[in-house]
């Protein structure tokens, strides 16, 4: 059952003042600060977390393809000790529960899109489909191994900001694209609205993180 817990205890004064944030950020203070208000201490709310910024580095081709490739030695370091080659990716968010170890990654996708002001092509751009790179095999299986949540939902939530949120032809192809998983992505229409937001994630993500 929505109890809207993180909406009703949320400081509205610290959010409102944080409003000139850029969304990304204005995302990370106020669902860190309405987290605070109902589980003090219990969850962090990331920018950029680091898991995954190797993974791809470090994957293991066979020697079949290193012989038909231009191939680097991706072990050799810098003069620092650290690694000379490193590329992976790098996600917007983690929420991560410090108690349970439980962290639930995510992105924050801003896109134009088509309204009544614009036209069909004003939706042209491409974020929205970047994203799909989380459906893949590999990055599906890193991500849910490290956030360790229930199978019941995908182990990422994609946030969507802009007039993408409206476009009749964009929201068509990302319903489709998630079907049953309608808690994983979220049309954030009104980032002035931080309370839907709250409401949103608390009535679907929440619980697999406690």
């Amino acid at each position: 059952m929505a109890t809207q817990e993180l909406r009703k205890r949320a400081n509205w004064q610290t959010i409102s003042g944080a409003k000139a944030l850029r969304t990304e950020e204005l995302f990370q203070f106020s669902l860190q600060s309405a987290l605070d208000e109902v589980y003090p201490n219990k969850f962090i709310v990331d920018r950029h977390p680091k898991e995954f910024g190797n993974i791809y580095s470090t994957y293991p081709l066979s020697q079949e393809v290193r012989e038909k490739i231009y191939d680097v030695d991706v072990s050799e370091k810098k003069a620092n000790g650290k690694p000379k080659y490193e590329w992976g990716i790098s996600m917007d968010f983690a929420i991560r529960n410090k108690d349970n170890g439980k962290i639930l990654f995510g992105e924050i996708k801003r896109q134009d899109g088509w309204v009544e002001t614009t036209n069909m092509a004003a939706g042209r751009g491409n974020a929205h489909e970047r994203s799909c790179k989380y459906f893949t095999p590999g990055l599906m299986k890193i991500i849910r191994e490290t956030g360790g949540l229930s199978e019941e939902i995908l182990p990422f939530w994609l946030v969507i900001v802009g007039d993408i949120t409206r476009d009749p032809r964009r929201n068509r192809e990302i319903a489709y694209w998630f079907q049953e998983y309608t808690k994983n992505y979220y049309m954030w229409r009104d980032t002035n609205d931080v309370g839907d937001m709250l409401d949103f994630f608390e009535n679907n993500l929440l619980p697999y993180l406690l």
